[in-house]
C-alpha cells in the first residue's frame, strides 16, 4: 500500500492506523460541537413581547407558508419549551399598509424566557432539511422587523 514511501506492510498498516486514529480524534470534538444545543440567536426579554415583521406586499402567500412551517415545526417538535411557545404565541396581520408594506405582529405572551424564538432556527429543529427552503422565502419577503418586549403593568378585570 505504502511501499512507494519505502515502508514495510506493517509498517504501512501502522501508519494507516494512526492516520485513521487521528483522524477520528480530530473529528471527534467537532461531532460533539454538533450534538450540543446551539445557543439560542432570539431569546426574548420582559413578561411578554411583540415582534412586528413587516413584509413586502407581493410576498405575503410566502411569508404566511414560513408561519404555517413554524407552527407546524413548534407543533411537533418533542420539546416542552416549544409547546409552551406555541400556546402563548399569537400572530395578526395589520389591516393597512406600514410604510408600503404588510405587517405582521406577533404577539407572545408570556415570554419563555431563555428559549430561541428565531423562525428559521425553530424550523430547522424539525425540519433541518426544508429549512433552506423556508429561509430563502423569509428572506426574500422580509422588509424589516422591531422586538418590543413588555413588562405587565396592570390588568385591568383585576
Amino acid at each position: 500500500m505504502l511501499r512507494g514511501f519505502g515502508m514495510s506492510p506493517a509498517a504501512s498498516r501502522s501508519f494507516v492506523m494512526g492516520v485513521a486514529l487521528s483522524a477520528v480524534m480530530i473529528a471527534a470534538p467537532a461531532f460533539a460541537q454538533d450534538a450540543a444545543p446551539a445557543a439560542p440567536v432570539l431569546v426574548l426579554d420582559g413578561d411578554a413581547a411583540t415582534i412586528t415583521v413587516l413584509i413586502k406586499p407581493d410576498k405575503t402567500a410566502e411569508f404566511e407558508s414560513v408561519l404555517a412551517k413554524v407552527k407546524e415545526a413548534l407543533g411537533k417538535s418533542e420539546k416542552a419549551e416549544r409547546k409552551q411557545q406555541a400556546a402563548g404565541w399569537s400572530v395578526f396581520k395589520a389591516n393597512q399598509a406600514v410604510n408600503g408594506n404588510t405587517a405582521y405582529i406577533m404577539f407572545i405572551n408570556p415570554v419563555v424566557k431563555g428559549q430561541e424564538y428565531d423562525i428559521t432556527r425553530l424550523i430547522a429543529e424539525v425540519f433541518p432539511v426544508e429549512v433552506q427552503e423556508f429561509f430563502q422565502k423569509y428572506k426574500d419577503s422580509f422588509a424589516g422587523r422591531g422586538i418590543t418586549p413588555l413588562t405587565k403593568f396592570m390588568t385591568m378585570g383585576q
